[in-house]
């Protein structure tokens, strides 16, 4: 028997269940079909089966992917949806090229390397640490790699650390896969083994001066930290930048990919030297996967939930803002000092006071508070009425002190445009789109952007959003616009931070240069509070009541509306936020898990 086609060894044959033996077969069977049909035809089934999964809770996953990779200018609809299609195609293609592989092993003639130069210089001479995504044929990276790094002349050891997914899962098909494997020259470690034997046994390999393969874009059991990625933050292993650090190891993020004519491709980064921090060198893995994953989107595998929970604090060096409130100067139900321990409660530095048409109470609390909240700034705004009072644009005052804000606002049902106008004749304002109309915003942004009146910045994620968010967030590409997210909270303190903007710093300051520069986040985040349907019509009739409460006897009725509101509102039953729970607890900003 030729070394490229391994069979079970015997000495794991003794001692196996029926049930074993029948499992062995089925998986000799597929791998020998695997290799009988032609990939075309492997390609078109996969596709087929993929497209199938878009219509179950798999799709969830993968247009997660597509909506946080694509975040900058997320595709249509029908295009997230091939894009996910084909990111669970690559992971069936992948487990039928797995198959393949364990019944004759493939050659190194259809593997080639980009970047090579990057790691040929290392061989033999420095251990090296090659970690990779879930990205094109990642299961067969080790065997690829092995043939063509013996063309390179590398005569050490290539360990790859894996975890086996179905139906490799099992003990005695993942004993068979790693010594079949072996006749290769390549180990497979399981990333379950022992902790201090799996150390021990990595530490040995980058001493003598060779290789080890991890895929680092899955969470794992073992210790982890939450990293920057995209626009969200995913949680990466810790142990390999410790590993590299304390063996004197090179770090090189690298992917696999499928290339034209069925030819594999690697694709190596500049190696990144580990830091004493291993968060720090992890950060900077991810931002060498960042490119690779975003120009491959369709061979990322990751069918594994693995964005950050967006009710988990920010990440560190970044805060949240909720730049949408309302109080009783308008037609909400709570005042600026619940707002402010609400954002308190939820780990939220800046807020802003908009209510429709009126300035009065947010310039006499801020007059009265020349601190704001303390730990928590409060900017000054208005919500202007547009013509037609279906369409909103948000005015914010930052650093204004509060003697010189507007002491007259434009009528109620002002053209868009002169609202626009009017907000950016006004030094150091914000102009924001907020809540834009399901019908009209198109054409709105094109009219304003005819006009040279752009404001500068649009709500993309608040409450009722629903479809529109990857239009809106693609308009904002398009014209240039900052993205922010706000709850538009009328109701109750719990409504705070449903819908936030994430911004790099801490300060007022640092949140209107985000904006100036284009570097916010929208982010929605789980509801904390439910709020009971009769309190939304009981609002929504003092709301109503806004424009006519200088007629007689209209007041006294909006004031027993808003008492009733408040008291439905203060009996909600809170859900579980995660962020207010462990903000309150004292957990940091980084964790290690």
């Amino acid at each position: 028997m030729s070394q490229t086609e391994p069979t079970e060894p015997a000495t794991t044959r003794k001692h196996r269940s029926r049930t074993d033996r029948l499992v062995l077969a089925a998986i000799v069977v597929g791998g020998r079909l695997a290799r009988l049909v032609p990939w075309p035809v492997w390609r078109l089934v996969t596709l087929v089966i993929a497209l199938a999964n878009m219509a179950t809770p798999r799709r969830h996953v993968v247009l997660a992917n597509v909506r946080h990779v694509r975040f900058g200018a997320p595709p249509p609809g029908p295009v997230a949806v091939w894009l996910g299609a084909q990111q669970i195609a690559n992971h069936l293609r992948t487990v039928v090229g797995t198959l393949a592989a364990s019944v004759k092993l493939p050659d190194g003639s259809r593997f080639e390397a980009v970047g090579f130069e990057r790691l040929v210089p290392l061989l033999d001479k420095r251990g090296v640490v090659l970690v990779a995504p879930h990205g094109g044929p990642y299961t067969t990276l080790g065997i690829m790699g092995r043939v063509w790094l013996k063309e390179q002349g590398f005569t050490g050891e290539l360990v790859v650390v894996a975890r086996m997914f179905q139906p490799f899962r099992s003990n005695v098909v993942l004993d068979w896969f790693i010594e079949t494997l072996a006749t290769a020259n390549v180990t497979i470690v399981p990333v379950d083994e022992e902790p201090r034997k799996l150390a021990a046994k990595l530490r040995k390999t980058l001493q003598n001066k060779g290789i080890i393969v991890l895929l680092v874009d899955e969470p794992t059991p073992t210790p982890s930290v939450y990293v920057p990625f995209f626009d969200s933050a995913i949680k990466m292993p810790i142990g390999p930048a410790r590993l590299a650090r304390a063996t004197g190891a090179a770090l090189l993020p690298v992917m696999a990919s499928y290339a034209p004519g069925g030819r594999q491709r690697l694709y190596i980064q500049e190696p990144v030297e580990p830091a004493a921090d291993p968060a720090t060198t992890l950060a900077q893995v991810a931002q060498a996967f960042e490119p690779l994953v975003a120009r491959r989107l369709g061979q990322w595998s990751m069918l594994t939930p693995v964005w950050a929970d967006p009710g988990s604090p920010p990440l560190a060096g970044t805060s949240r803002a909720e730049l949408h409130l309302h109080t009783p100067g308008s037609d909400g139900l709570w005042g600026i000092d619940r707002w402010v321990e609400a954002a308190r409660a939820a780990g939220v530095k800046v807020i802003a006071v908009t209510d429709h048409d009126h300035l009065e109470t947010v310039r006499a609390w801020k007059l009265a508070h020349p601190d704001d909240g303390g730990d928590v700034a409060v900017i000054p705004g208005v919500e202007l009425t547009a013509r037609g009072r279906i369409v909103h644009l948000a005015v914010l005052f930052p650093g204004m002190d509060p003697a010189d804000l507007p002491k007259t606002l434009p009528k109620p049902g002002t053209p868009l445009s002169d609202l626009v106008r009017w907000g950016r004749a006004i030094p150091g304002a914000v102009v924001v789109l907020v809540h834009p109309h399901p019908i009209l915003w198109k054409r709105q942004l094109a009219g304003l952007a005819e006009e040279g009146l752009l404001p500068d910045a649009i709500e993309t994620r608040f409450p009722l959003v629903g479809w529109r968010n990857p239009a809106l967030e693609r308009a904002a590409a398009r014209y240039r616009l900052a993205t922010l997210g706000g709850s538009d909270a009328h109701l109750a303190p719990g409504q705070l931070g449903g819908h936030v903007t994430v911004f790099p710093g801490e300060t007022v300051d640092d949140l209107v240069r985000a904006i100036r520069e284009r570097r916010t986040r929208a982010v929605s985040t789980p509801a904390a509070a439910a709020i009971p349907a009769s309190v939304y019509l009981i609002q929504s009739v003092y709301s109503w009541l806004l424009p006519f409460r200088a007629l007689p006897g209209v007041e006294p009725i909006r004031t027993q509306l808003l008492e009733e509101a408040r008291i439905g509102a203060e009996a909600a039953v809170p859900k579980p936020a995660g962020v207010a729970a462990e903000i309150a607890a004292g957990e940091p900003s980084r964790r290690v898990v």
